[in-house]
């Protein structure tokens, strides 16, 4: 698990935003597409985001358990993403990225999550592509 700066934010450990390689161009293909195929690829986001979801959960700090509960999926057909607060739930940030002068420490528990699971969520992406590809291409 890579180290975590003041404010919880990734140190330079190459880790950063992660992308897969030919995704941009997957998804601009897509826009040509059927509707079936672009809803297709928002299902592909959900399943790596779920990935990252189930883990995020074991490293989650728990107190009351509302924290947890507000991990959830914010997939699109562009892009997986993760979604973690909610109004009953507003101190998710200052959890995740800590709060110095609250004397919060960062526990970046979806950062430590994905970390774990980088090569199923590039796996699920590497199969969906390879499935277009086929579909599409050959």
């Amino acid at each position: 698990m890579a180290g975590t700066g003041q404010y919880g934010f990734r140190l330079d450990s190459g880790q950063g935003k992660q992308g897969i390689e030919g995704l941009a161009e997957v998804n601009k293909a897509l826009k040509s597409m059927s509707k079936e195929t672009r809803d297709s690829m928002k299902a592909t986001h959900k399943r790596a985001a779920e990935i990252v979801i189930q883990g995020a959960k074991r490293f989650v700090p728990v107190v009351s358990g509302k924290l947890a509960a507000s991990i959830r999926d914010g997939s699109t057909q562009r892009m997986g993403r993760v979604r973690v607060g909610s109004a009953s739930v507003p101190y998710a940030g200052a959890i995740h990225f800590g709060w110095p002068s609250r004397h919060i420490k960062p526990q970046p528990f979806i950062y430590d999550a994905l970390d774990g699971r980088r090569s199923e969520v590039a796996a699920v992406y590497a199969k969906r592509i390879d499935e277009l590809t086929v579909k599409y291409f050959r």
